[in-house]
C-alpha cells in the first residue's frame, strides 16, 4: 500500500523488537467533523529510520549504558490504545519505534495512569511519556519536547443534549480523566455556572478515558470532556451513539488548548536529543506521516514549534 507524503519520503526501514507488541496496522486535533480518526490506524505500515550514530551519542551516559527507556502510557486513543491481548497501538508507540532506532536503544511500554506519569519519571520507574500538556506549572517538575497540539470538546449521548456553550453543562454531570489538564477547564467552567446563578458542572473523575466512556454509554455522566482526538475516536466507534460538539467559549478556558509534549525526566539532557529526533523524523517526512496514519494531521505541529519546553501556556489562569 503506498503511504501518503506531504513532505519527503521516509528512509530504509530498520526492525525493531519492543518489549510490549507495539502493532502497526489528546491539542488543535482533527477539526469536529472533517472525517473520523480510526482507533487503530490505517493498515500503512510505515518506514522506520535507521539509527543515526551522531543523535544516538547525545543521548546522557545514564541511558546509553541502560540500553532500555521505559515509557509509561495511559489510554488516550489515538495517541496510544491498550489490546485485549496485550498488544499496545497508536501515534505514540509508532513514534517510540521511530526513536527506538533512531537512538539506538530499546523503549519498553508500561501502562500507567496519566496521573501516576509524573511520580513514575521523577522516581525513575519510567524514563518517557506522551502525551502530556506541557504547562508552565509542570515544566517545574518534568521537561518536554513538544511534538503536537490539542483542543478539548464534549462528547454526548445521541440522545443527550449537544451544549451550545459552557452553561449548558452546569448541573449536569462531565466525565474527564484524573490527573489531566481538562480538570482545570471543568473548574473554570463550574466557576462560570456560579457567578451565572446556576447550580455548578458535577465533575466525575476517572482513572482513564475508557472508563469514562463506558459511563458516559450507560448514563452515569452526562459528557465526557476530553481532547478532540480522543473523543472522535471514541463517537466514530459508537454506532452513532456518541456526538462530539466544540463548544466555542469553552476554547479560551485554561487548559483547554494545548501543546502536546513528550515528557522526561528534569534535567537529565533526555529531551533535548528527543527533540533532534523529532526533527529529524519531520526532515523526513515520517513525522507528517505518523499524523496523517493516524488520521489526526491537525494535530502536528510546524518544525518551528517542536521544541524544548516550548509553550508558555500556563494550566491555571
Amino acid at each position: 500500500m503506498l503511504i501518503r507524503t506531504s513532505r519527503r519520503a521516509a528512509v530504509a526501514a530498520a526492525s525493531l523488537a519492543i518489549a510490549l507488541p507495539l502493532a502497526s496496522c489528546s491539542v488543535d486535533d482533527a477539526a469536529v467533523g472533517a472525517g473520523t480518526p480510526s482507533a487503530k490506524g490505517s493498515d500503512v505500515a510505515l518506514k522506520t529510520l535507521p539509527r543515526d550514530d551522531a543523535l544516538a551519542a547525545k543521548l546522557p551516559e545514564k541511558y546509553r549504558s541502560k540500553g532500555t527507556l521505559i515509557l509509561g502510557l495511559s489510554e488516550s486513543q489515538p495517541y496510544s490504545s491498550f489490546e485485549a491481548d496485550g498488544t499496545v497501538v497508536g501515534l505514540v508507540p509508532d513514534l517510540a519505534k521511530q526513536l527506538e532506532s533512531l537512538l539506538g536503544v530499546k523503549i519498553t511500554v508500561t501502562k500507567t495512569s496519566f496521573d501516576a506519569i509524573v511520580p513514575g519519571i521523577k522516581s525513575s520507574r519510567i524514563d518517557l511519556s506522551a502525551p502530556a500538556g506541557d504547562f508552565v506549572e509542570r515544566q517545574s517538575n518534568v521537561d518536554f519536547a513538544d511534538f503536537a497540539q490539542s483542543n478539548v470538546t464534549v462528547m454526548t449521548n445521541k440522545s443527550g443534549q449537544a451544549p451550545s456553550t459552557s452553561l449548558d453543562l452546569c448541573g449536569k454531570k462531565a466525565a474527564v480523566e484524573k490527573g489531566t489538564g481538562t480538570t482545570n477547564v471543568l473548574n473554570a467552567v463550574r466557576d462560570l455556572c456560579v457567578k451565572a446563578g446556576k447550580p455548578p458542572v458535577d465533575i466525575k473523575t476517572y482513572g482513564d478515558l475508557t472508563a469514562a466512556n463506558l459511563a458516559l454509554q450507560s448514563n452515569r455522566v452526562d459528557s465526557v470532556v476530553a481532547p478532540t482526538a480522543h473523543n472522535q475516536v471514541a463517537a466514530a466507534q459508537s454506532n452513532g451513539n456518541f456526538v462530539v460538539t466544540k463548544v466555542a467559549d469553552m476554547q479560551s478556558l485554561p487548559a483547554a488548548t494545548a501543546t502536546y509534549g513528550i515528557q522526561s525526566l528534569k534535567g537529565s539532557g533526555l529531551a533535548p536529543v528527543l527533540v533532534e529526533a523529532l526533527h529529524k523524523l519531520d526532515q523526513e517526512g515520517v513525522y507528517t506521516e505518523l499524523f496523517e496514519k493516524w488520521n489526526i494531521p491537525a494535530s502536528a505541529i510546524t518544525a518551528d514549534r517542536i521544541k524544548l519546553n516550548g509553550s508558555t501556556q500556563k494550566q491555571k489562569g
